[in-house]
């Protein structure tokens, strides 16, 4: 890519350098005067004008045609990957119907979880592609639904307790992308946090707290929390990118981010979606 660019910039150098020569040439033959520099520019412009053109689409149709390719070839495999999934799924409701032994049901049931799992990261790897192809549309939904949904799926991880109040607050934004947000943000409470310590979440007058009683941060901690690959536990488990994640979606979206956060007090996330929100509809 890069030696076809700059080969392409020296060639159009060189063309539009014999345009300027022949412009010279035609003032030099016909006098400097304005009539005659006036109608030469207007040749010379529009030449130059085409074969720039010419040369960038040149340039760039590789790329874009390998671009194109890449769509195809995701849409295709994303389209392969899901086929499966829903055939488990689907095979695992038809058994559940029919098994009575208590053993084969708990099968399911890890069968199930783990299909749905299976699915959540499915989802998100769709989303993560499509982002990248083209700009994800907002959707209109009650953020308290939503969050019930998410706490629901950690119930049945048996995760840490949580206690859950919240208000419907229809709001306009990523819907995909704040459920990624959200599960950081649980997943960070309940990691930090013993397995018996309940995590509150509440949302109220536009704004979502969600709060652990784990083992807190201290100031300096708090600084570099948003670093990508950052954890402040070195002995959890996890890559350190979950608030990087949430900070840069946040900013995007426009929403409100604070941690305060205790040393051995535990931490409170709060996001603020007064930007977010829709009138009363």
């Amino acid at each position: 890519m890069n030696r076809d660019f700059f080969w392409s910039l020296f060639i159009f150098f060189v063309i539009l350098s014999a345009f300027f020569f022949v412009h010279y040439l035609y003032l030099v033959k016909n006098g400097f005067d304005e009539t005659n520099y006036l109608y030469a520019l207007s040749i010379l412009v529009p030449a130059s004008l085409v074969t720039g053109y010419i040369f960038l689409y040149l340039l760039f149709e590789k790329h874009h045609r390998q671009t194109r390719r890449l769509e195809h070839l995701v849409r295709e495999v994303l389209h392969e990957i899901n086929l499966p999934l829903s055939t488990i799924e689907a095979n695992c409701e038809m058994l559940a119907k029919r098994v009575k032994d208590e053993k084969n049901l708990k099968r399911l049931g890890r069968i199930e979880g783990a299909s749905k799992r299976l699915q959540k990261l499915y989802r998100e790897l769709a989303y993560d592609i499509k982002k990248e192809i083209a700009p994800i549309e907002r959707e209109r939904f009650d953020l308290a639904q939503l969050l019930h949904e998410r706490v629901a799926q950690f119930r049945e991880l048996k995760r840490n307790p949580i206690e859950i109040e919240a208000r419907s607050l229809v709001v306009e934004a990523d819907r995909i992308g704040l459920e990624q947000v959200l599960d950081n943000i649980l997943e960070n409470a309940f990691k930090y946090s013993c397995a018996q310590s309940v995590v509150k979440v509440s949302l109220e007058d536009d704004i979502l707290h969600i709060r652990d009683y784990g083992i807190g941060m201290d100031e300096n901690e708090i600084l570099h929390i948003y670093e990508r690959y950052y954890q402040s536990d070195r002995s959890a488990e996890g890559e350190g990118i979950g608030l990087s994640i949430v900070k840069r979606y946040c900013d995007d979206e426009k929403i409100g981010l604070k941690i305060v956060s205790r040393k051995g007090e535990g931490t409170d996330v709060s996001l603020d979606f007064s930007a977010r929100r829709l009138a009363d509809v």
